[in-house]
Parts: structure tokens; C-alpha cells; sequence
């Protein structure tokens, strides 16, 4: 039987992030000595959460980001894009998934992903009191509702939308504990 592998909490984190405001990118170019393009970024205009990811990736990969003060984090390598897509695949606004190797994992993990993915993508409804996730990709979300669900918190996903998205919905985020600690965006107008 083949040994299940770890993920750090870091790999975690950068895996959340690329789902929600990142991008991992690789094309054809015409530099000379070059053929393709290959990379990735994550584009925040916080600039705290800038420097958490930065720093992520710098432990993960042992490399220094670009940055662009309160806009974006990137670097160019094609190594680094093999190994997020032949380890995580496809980082699509449609097509992204959470693998197995961070939805098995424990409770840690599990937390650290739902946390970085909520700081992009989440915002709280203090009128409902609840923590509503929009997205365009419904297995995605679907992959965030098993790991809620692994955890005790009950949520529900519904659309499709009339633009085709969907919403992942915590209802009385305020009593669910695990997320005391979590800093919670203002509502989207």
C-alpha cells in the first residue's frame, strides 16, 4: 500500500490562495532563447496577505517573488508550474479542485485552506451573520462544502446563478469556533 503523502500548511495556503485570486500561467513566447512562458502570481491589493504568500512560497520553493506593493506577487519559472499542475492539476477559475491529499488531511490543514481561500474569496454578512462565497466553479465550492462538512460546519451551496455562479453560504458564521480567529472581508456591494 502506497504511503500517503503530507502537505504543510504553507502548500496549504498557497494551493487556497492560487484558487481564489492566484493564477498559474504557462504560454508560447518569441524572446529569443525562449519558447514558452511559464509562472505564477496571486494578485491581493492587501498588502498583508501579499507578504503571507510571498513568504509561503519562498519557504516552499526556496525562491524570491516579485512584488508590486499592495497589487501583486509573481515569479517566472516553469519549473515551479510543473510541479503545482502535476501535483494539484488545473488552477482554472472553472476548473480548480482540492485535491485529496488536502481534504484527508487533518484538522490543521484543512483549516489553513479554508482560511487563505475565505480571505479571497469569502465576505461576511453581519445583517444575516453569515460567511457567503461566490465562485463560478460549482466542484470547487462542492470540494470547500466536504471539508466544512468534515469539520462539523454546516453550509449550503446553491445556484446556478443567472450568471452562472454559484454560492457556498455559512449560515451564524459568528458561532461557528473554528473561525473566531479569522478576519472577515466587509460585504461586497
Amino acid at each position: 500500500m502506497k504511503k500517503e503523502e503530507n502537505i504543510s500548511p504553507e502548500l496549504a495556503r498557497i494551493h487556497a490562495h492560487l484558487c481564489g485570486d492566484g493564477s498559474v500561467f504557462f504560454y508560447p513566447t518569441k524572446q529569443k532563447d525562449r519558447k514558452f512562458i511559464g509562472g505564477t502570481g496571486y494578485y491581493n491589493n492587501n498588502q498583508s496577505l501579499l507578504e503571507k504568500f510571498r513568504e509561503d512560497f519562498s519557504k516552499t520553493f526556496d525562491v524570491k517573488m516579485k512584488m508590486r506593493k499592495n497589487e501583486s506577487v509573481t515569479i517566472s519559472s516553469i519549473r515551479i508550474f510543473k510541479e503545482l499542475t502535476k501535483r494539484f492539476g488545473n488552477f482554472g477559475s472553472k476548473k480548480w479542485r482540492i485535491p485529496r491529499i488536502i481534504k484527508s488531511s487533518k484538522e490543521e490543514i484543512k483549516l489553513e485552506w479554508l482560511k487563505a481561500f475565505f480571505e479571497d474569496e469569502a465576505y461576511h454578512e453581519k445583517r444575516y451573520n453569515r460567511m457567503k462565497i461566490k465562485s463560478m466553479n460549482f466542484y470547487g465550492l462542492k470540494d470547500a462544502q466536504e471539508i466544512l462538512s468534515s469539520l462539523g460546519v454546516f453550509s449550503s451551496l446553491t445556484g446556478p446563478n443567472c450568471d452562472e455562479s454559484y454560492y457556498l453560504t455559512i449560515p451564524n458564521f459568528s458561532s461557528v469556533e473554528l473561525f473566531n480567529n479569522f478576519i472577515k472581508q466587509p460585504a461586497r456591494k
